[in-house]
């Protein structure tokens, strides 16, 4: 059997490589896509498919992981992953990267849950009585610094390769060499996950593809079912679907908010890339800061949830009101704070509701609940930032947030009825 130590560590590299090669081109895809001949509607084209992609098969993939090993089809992601790097390296046109976008959609949507489930259902198998809120913030730290590390090293490394041709014609220029470095990461993250990662495969289904294709149908009914009639699965994943609204909004809109209260974004590079770096680092502290507020609360993680999910939507609706980039980039941040905080204690609110052979597919049904709340605030809110203003976007954001509450209110009662029965008891 595997330790829990030996478990963590090969989660913890494994995430931080991932999220290490996805954040180094990130800061300057956009940038390469316009020298390349890409206008911005566009680049909002290609965003939209990539997000309609990863819609459409976040839940079949989690379900195909279910069937036939979380593991292999962590491999295959990558594998799209890394294929769609190269693919945007060499691309040219608007078809290409329109390629290279709806293959990283589907890389993207059959990693979603798949060694999240793995790593779940190994440490339990390690220890029944693990405590997953810990762990789950150490993965959050761990993808948030990697998050934070390639978003600097992805900006410095044009730097070192000045000397190459600027010409969007060319394939190796200052700003497609973050892409050539991501997918030397992508090549160590694809041997570490073959290499290091040891599936119990009594978790999962068949192990044959075939058999695990045809499976996938029942066990997506399989997981809806479980989600339709498990109110606490149902509770969290309404707040799951405001917490995606509301940051939406923030990822949506800071910019030309802070542009607007600086007068411009023309010579104030550093402070978006300390605003942006910063915002990765508040996260990170949100993660720590969860898990000595939950041994405060005896692990009572709905109000936990309540505490940093209340905070997080009073930061965004006073950001609204700034008028000033000090105060604004505090509330930003501490925004940022209070989100890093909830992700672990609603991460173990839910593994707590989900069967290890449903894991794979109900962690895809809770992203698909994040990601129509982002859709919804991407059309709704957009239309208020265009028409009204920003700060309305944000209040509106921010009360989603503090409603939401009653959600995880109604979470922690269950829990704490639950935790009062007599023995051989459940709830309705």
């Amino acid at each position: 059997m595997q330790s829990i130590k030996y478990i963590q560590r090969t989660y913890y590299l494994i995430i931080s490589l991932f999220w290490l090669a996805t954040a180094l081109p990130m800061a300057l895809l956009i940038l390469l896509g316009q020298a390349r001949g890409l206008d911005l509607f566009q680049v909002g084209i290609l965003m939209g498919v990539y997000s309609l992609t990863i819609v459409l098969l976040e839940v079949p993939t989690g379900g195909l992981a279910d069937a036939i090993g979380r593991k292999w089809v962590a491999v295959v992601a990558y594998s799209c992953i890394a294929v769609a790097n190269i693919m945007l390296l060499f691309a040219f046109s608007f078809q290409a990267f329109m390629a290279a976008f709806i293959l990283n959609g589907v890389g993207r949507a059959l990693s979603s849950g798949a060694l999240d489930a793995w790593f779940v259902d190994a440490l339990q198998a390690a220890d029944p009585e693990v405590d997953l809120q810990p762990a789950l913030a150490k993965a959050g730290t761990f993808a948030l610094l990697a998050l934070g590390l390639g978003a600097l090293v992805g900006s410095g490394i044009p730097l070192l390769f000045s000397h190459l041709p600027t010409d969007g014609a060319a394939i190796l220029t200052p700003l497609s060499m973050p892409l050539v470095f991501a997918f030397l990461i992508r090549i160590v993250l694809l041997a570490c996950t073959i290499l290091l990662v040891k599936e119990d495969v009594t978790l999962t289904g068949s192990g044959s593809w075939k058999q695990g294709f045809r499976e996938v149908p029942a066990i997506i009914r399989t997981g809806f079912t479980l989600s339709r009639r498990n109110p606490t699965i149902l509770l969290l994943l309404g707040a799951t679907m405001a917490s995606g609204l509301a940051l939406i909004s923030l990822e949506s809109f800071w910019q030309p908010n802070f542009a607007n209260l600086l007068g411009g974004s023309e010579g104030n590079s550093l402070f978006f890339g300390v605003v942006m770096g910063g915002s990765f680092l508040a996260g990170i502290v949100g993660n720590q800061l969860a898990t000595p507020v939950s041994r405060l609360l005896n692990k009572r993680y709905g109000l936990v949830c309540i505490i940093f999910q209340g905070a997080w939507g009073i930061a965004i609706i006073f950001l609204a009101w700034q008028t000033t980039p000090a105060l604004a980039v505090l509330l930003f941040w501490l925004a940022y704070i209070n989100m890093g905080g909830v992700n672990s204690p609603h991460g173990t609110l839910l593994n707590r509701e989900i069967p290890a052979k449903q894991r794979s597919s109900m962690l895809s049904i809770a992203s698909l609940a994040g990601y129509i709340g982002s859709m919804m605030g991407s059309a709704g809110l957009g239309y208020v930032a265009e028409y009204i203003s920003i700060g309305a976007a944000w209040i509106i954001g921010g009360l989603v947030l503090v409603v939401s509450l009653v959600l995880y209110w109604r979470v922690d009662v269950r829990q704490s009825e639950r935790n009062l029965q007599p023995a051989g008891k459940t709830l309705s």
